[in-house]
């Protein structure tokens, strides 16, 4: 379901618990369960350790990065150093870089606008994000937003490779094997896995010359720090500081990261644009704060804003972030839903999107409506 009919099995997975209830053995491993209010025992039962699953983590291949360290302990390692670094602290210098790229994508929209030239918004998107995330994490400005068609082969690069680790998940091995290959005939048969093997290669020698500065002796000052100044200058060991494991690291921030950011920004165009009367009352509501089309409030002001929160939170729903579902293992303990004793080791599971349209949560869930995070 996931490999032939192309990301399928999560509505088999639908039909199953419609037949067999909230818990049920979708194959002979995994259990998976639909019940909100088992969520958090899950996921967020932060004194008790909660490993990933090896076999699922296979489909981004990137196993030194936090996406796919599988125990727990090095997992929470690995996400601590970074997290001053995605802080909302640190977040906010950023604010002029956002800004500038965001000029930059609405100049671009106006001289569309004036030529009549349509414009795909995700893939618009995608190049914001993709240029902001480059220059925050690599201090390397990708230029996207500078191409005529906001470099739509990235987002084709990067959806056929999330598609692509369904595969990955059934046959680990053959990733390797392809990246083993020399790039020339990689790009005959898959033009998207070879424009992935070379913006790998670049990584490498962005990450190479961060790690060579320490060498080197220099302390980096005048230059940007980046998120691979802030890995190796950490407390971390050794093992931990190594060029392939940075390379995963930002592999998976550039891809997941780029991606999940577009799709909500543009669901929540779509959604406002069928809908006038949204979208006519967030504008009186930014009008407020923005009198003219080329004020440029600070993020704090447009926080404030209600409404304008309410429009980001229902478009985060709305877009999922991620369909599949997010196996975890108690390695120790026993958990216990409703009759049911799970053993440790069992990799257990919840998908986000039942949640997220889940009409005991969320009433009328196909609905684009802000009002409910008010």
């Amino acid at each position: 379901y996931d490999v032939i009919k192309r990301g399928q099995h999560i509505w088999q997975i639908e039909a199953m618990h419609k037949r067999y209830g909230p818990i049920i053995r979708l194959n002979p491993h995994e259990v998976h369960i639909d019940d909100p209010e088992f969520f958090d025992e899950i996921y967020t039962a932060s004194s008790r350790p909660r490993d990933k699953y090896r076999w699922w983590t296979n489909l981004a291949s990137a196993h030194g990065s936090g996406f796919s360290t599988v125990l727990h302990d090095l997992h929470r390692l690995r996400r601590g150093v970074l997290n001053p670094y995605f802080s909302k602290r640190s977040v906010v210098r950023l604010e002029p870089v956002i800004t500038a790229k965001i000029s930059k994508l609405v100049k671009r929209f106006a001289r569309a606008s004036q030529t009549s030239e349509v414009v795909r918004l995700d893939v618009a998107f995608m190049a914001l994000a993709t240029d902001i995330l480059c220059s925050y994490a690599f201090a390397d400005d990708t230029g996207y937003l500078d191409e005529p068609d906001f470099k739509l082969e990235w987002k084709e690069t990067i959806l056929g490779g999330f598609e692509s680790g369904a595969m990955m998940r059934q046959f680990p091995w053959l990733l390797p094997m392809v990246m083993g290959l020399p790039i020339w005939f990689v790009e005959k048969g898959n033009k998207g896995a070879a424009y992935m093997m070379r913006w790998q290669g670049k990584v490498k020698r962005l990450v190479q010359a961060v790690l060579d500065e320490k060498v080197d002796g220099k302390s980096g000052e005048g230059s940007q720090k980046t998120m691979f100044h802030t890995l190796r200058d950490c407390d971390l060991p050794p093992s931990e500081k190594t060029l392939q494991r940075f390379c995963d690291e930002g592999e998976i921030l550039l891809g997941a990261g780029g991606e999940t950011t577009a799709k909500t920004l543009t669901t929540i165009i779509f959604y406002l644009v069928q809908n006038p009367t949204l979208l006519s009352r967030l504008r009186q509501e930014l009008q407020s704060v923005m009198p003219d089309p080329n004020s440029t409030p600070e993020c704090k002001v447009l926080e404030s804003l209600p409404y304008l929160s309410a429009v980001i939170s229902e478009g985060l729903r709305l877009s999922y972030g991620v369909t599949t579902r997010l196996p975890r293992i108690a390695p120790t303990e026993t958990l216990h839903y409703k009759a049911y004793a799970i053993p440790p080791g069992t990799p257990v599971s919840q998908t986000c999107y039942f949640v997220l349209m889940n009409p005991t949560i969320f009433p009328d869930p196909e609905t684009f409506d802000p009002e409910r995070w008010l």
